[in-house]
């Protein structure tokens, strides 16, 4: 049978436990009881401080951290509502990725499989667009105990993210040489993953004449480019940044690397075409390793992010709560197309 809702609230004045804990313990016994169900419209903030004799703000933080554990949420005008009876949630995880690709796919189930059963975790995507960026972090700010955040690069970034508490933030992928030092996280260091890669591979590279980095236009990759740009300085070898692909302009004992999969279909189209032997004639070398790469052709090689290594440790340092700064491993996979 259920109890009248203000008598599911009970306050101990002479505990040591605050008082704000005292109210999430009776809301979280009272769903574990049976005696509050999904949907369930919980007493106002003023109705619980005037009857209890409590200030408005520890009711405020009752409510807020039930909010952030996923358990209620409000609507304005009509008050708070039960909207989860998962009591035993201990993580509840607001990650934002910028969009949805086999790679951050990868990236997404290693960071659930390394976290504890009864974890919730809400994916959400920015597609690159600040303002859904923005709208994404302040509406959903109160409502987790967890923000894993792949961020969008611009300068009111910081300003977005100062919605949240900064001690339940953590970063990854991008970000690494602006936000680092405002914000714990597994990072990606492009500029110096891509340069010490092809320095520690200049027999592959030096096999071409010419070494193209091909990125689309709009893709926020200014990293990657100085990482190119900095081995180019260092070798005897012709390179340029192009945004598209010219099969007039190609020839044999050129050397692309690839940034987008699209770009990439059309180049081993072009190949084919011109029955040039790749890893011999041309060569090319994609950026973000999948399983469809080991048979596109007769295989291609691949620049990577482990992905599955960034997802399995910000899910360790958020279970530890450690505040610090860690590169991510970036690693190639040779199919002898490069």
């Amino acid at each position: 049978m259920k109890k009248k809702l203000p008598d599911l609230i009970t306050i101990d004045s002479q505990s040591s436990v605050p008082i704000y804990k005292q109210i999430v313990q009776c809301i979280f016994k009272g769903i574990d009881k049976g005696h509050l169900a999904q949907n369930d419209k919980l007493p106002s903030v003023n109705s619980i401080a005037e009857r209890f004799e409590l200030a408005r703000g520890s009711v405020f933080s009752a409510y807020n951290e039930l909010r952030a554990s996923g358990i209620i949420d409000s609507i304005p005008g009509k008050g708070y509502f039960i909207t989860s009876t998962q009591t035993k949630f201990t993580q509840n995880i607001f990650l934002l990725f910028s969009s949805l690709t086999p790679y951050t796919e990868k990236l997404y189930n290693s960071i659930v499989q390394n976290l504890p059963e009864g974890s919730r975790v809400d994916l959400f995507f920015h597609h690159h667009n600040k303002i859904v960026f923005e709208n994404l972090i302040r509406e959903e700010a109160s409502r987790y105990n967890h923000f894993i955040i792949m961020p969008e690069i611009y300068e009111d970034t910081l300003s977005a993210l100062s919605v949240l508490d900064p001690g339940q933030v953590f970063l990854i992928d991008a970000g690494y040489k602006e936000y680092k030092k405002h914000f714990p996280g597994i990072y990606q260091n492009f500029e110096k993953d891509l340069y010490t890669l092809l320095s520690n591979h200049q027999q592959l590279v030096l096999k071409y004449k010419r070494l193209f980095l091909l990125i689309p236009k709009e893709l926020p990759g200014k990293d990657i480019i100085s990482g190119f740009n900095r081995f180019a300085k260092g070798n005897l070898i012709e390179t340029a940044v192009i945004h598209e692909i010219s099969w007039a302009g190609m020839k044999k004992g050129d050397a692309f690397i690839v940034i987008d999969d699209d770009h990439l279909v059309d180049l081993v189209k072009c190949v084919r075409e011109a029955k040039w032997v790749p890893g011999r004639d041309i060569g090319f070398l994609s950026y973000n390793e999948t399983n469809l790469k080991s048979v596109v052709g007769d295989g291609v090689s691949t620049i990577s992010p482990d992905y599955a290594a960034m997802g399995k440790s910000i899910a360790e340092m958020l279970l530890a709560n450690e505040r610090k700064v860690v590169e991510n491993p970036f690693k190639m996979v040779d199919r002898h197309s490069f």
